[in-house]
């Protein structure tokens, strides 16, 4: 079995391998590769506190009902602020004019409210650069998908995306990956996932068999996780970084190359 890469940072200290910028690095298809990315706090931040929760404040309504109001906005494809007041007020029983109010108020602002994280465009330019083909797995609801296509409108038009909200299923379930593996054609071998939870981004994947770059983009939100691993309790992803512009073309070659070395 191949060995984990760990990227450890102590202050402004990074012990990793390095050859300069990402634009640095010329075409080099040592290995068939296709990088699959996360897009919430990997590719693109917005506030601390999610939508789901926002909603249940806003609408007063019991923390008991927190995961039943997260599935129904990451798993259910609605196409405006109305749809979701509906379905809101169907399922909890919430007041129709405040529910409408509290819903139209958020997707708008959720819209506005997406922003590009540090390194973000530029990993995406180096990919495409260096020719390696990239898409999108992620759990995320409408209006802040369209933040994130308003961020990045020609990859988020032109690139393969398995996103939860159009497909019903969401991460941890092996759901995503899968359709997306089987719709690309791409054994899992060749597959790389790039994202900023455990949990969702790095567990999930590493039981395919998938290499997994973990970005501690919110490491206090990821502490629980990165004690587990770093005690061997939970394995570890193949490579930590700070955040997505850390990432070298390199290192996914040599993520790749290890697994062919050891076949």
């Amino acid at each position: 079995m191949s060995k984990a890469i760990l990227v450890v940072f102590s202050g402004e200290a990074m012990h990793r391998s390095r050859k300069g910028p990402n634009k640095s690095f010329k075409t080099n298809k040592r290995v068939n590769m296709f990088v699959f990315l996360d897009i919430g706090f990997t590719l693109i931040g917005g506030p601390p506190v999610g939508p789901a929760r926002r909603l249940l404040e806003a609408l007063h309504l019991p923390a008991t009902t927190k995961t039943a109001l997260t599935d129904l906005l990451f798993r259910t494809c609605f196409f405006h602020a109305d749809q979701l007041a509906d379905a809101i007020q169907t399922q909890f029983g919430t007041p129709p004019e405040l529910t409408r109010q509290v819903s139209q108020t958020l997707w708008q602002a959720q819209h506005e409210e997406a922003y590009i994280l540090p390194g973000a465009a530029e990993f995406l330019q180096t990919l495409q650069e260096n020719q390696i083909p990239f898409g999108f797995i992620s759990n995320i609801w409408a209006p802040f998908h369209a933040g994130f296509a308003r961020l990045f409108p020609v990859e988020s038009q032109t690139r393969p995306s398995f996103l939860s909200f159009q497909l019903g299923c969401a991460k941890p379930s092996l759901s995503l990956y899968r359709i997306a593996l089987a719709h690309l054609g791409i054994p899992p071998a060749q597959a790389i996932m790039i994202g900023d939870t455990y949990q969702m981004d790095i567990a999930p994947p590493r039981q395919l068999g998938i290499k997994t770059v973990w970005v501690l983009h919110r490491p206090q939100q990821e502490l629980a996780d990165t004690i587990q691993t770093l005690n061997g309790r939970s394995p570890p992803p193949d490579l930590t970084v700070a955040d997505i512009g850390q990432v070298q073309v390199d290192h996914l070659y040599t993520l790749l190359e290890q697994r062919a070395d050891h076949a």
